[in-house]
């Protein structure tokens, strides 16, 4: 065998790697709860988007005057308003309980427990909500 025969033959291309191509199935979110309910939880963003696009438009609408405005009260609004009331407090008690582990604060050194966070967080939540509740009733007996 001469050189030139040899050369040829150890200069072969050896053969391309076989590339696993690993695909996630469409329904992996609904093998875990966690994994659900976390999906869930991004989920509630888009109907909460929706309705807050829709108050822009009522918004809107109200700036024409109180003579040409009907708020919309179709039984599908109302059910669709209620149900997306349900997310927005999934979403928020979700968020607050999550503030325990996301928050660290240390006072005089100590550092704050978890738990005094989360109620902190959910007072505030608390309190804000008496606050809107109250300028609105207030605001609509003028």
């Amino acid at each position: 065998m001469t050189t030139e025969a040899t050369t040829e033959a150890t200069t072969e291309v050896p053969a391309a790697p076989r590339e696993y191509r690993w695909r996630m199935p469409a329904n992996w979110w609904t093998r875990n709860r966690h994994y659900f309910l976390y999906t869930v939880r991004e989920f509630t963003a888009l109907p909460l988007a929706l309705w807050l696009l829709w108050l822009l438009v009522e918004i809107r609408r109200a700036g024409d005057g109180p003579a040409r405005y009907a708020p919309h009260s179709s039984t599908a609004f109302v059910v669709f308003s209620v149900v997306v009331l349900a997310f927005a407090l999934y979403h928020s008690y979700t968020f607050l309980t999550l503030a325990g582990t996301i928050l660290h604060f240390k006072v005089l050194d100590r550092p704050v427990p978890a738990r005094l966070i989360v109620l902190s967080q959910f007072a505030a939540w608390a309190a804000a909500s008496v606050v809107v509740a109250f300028v609105l009733i207030w605001f609509a007996h003028e």
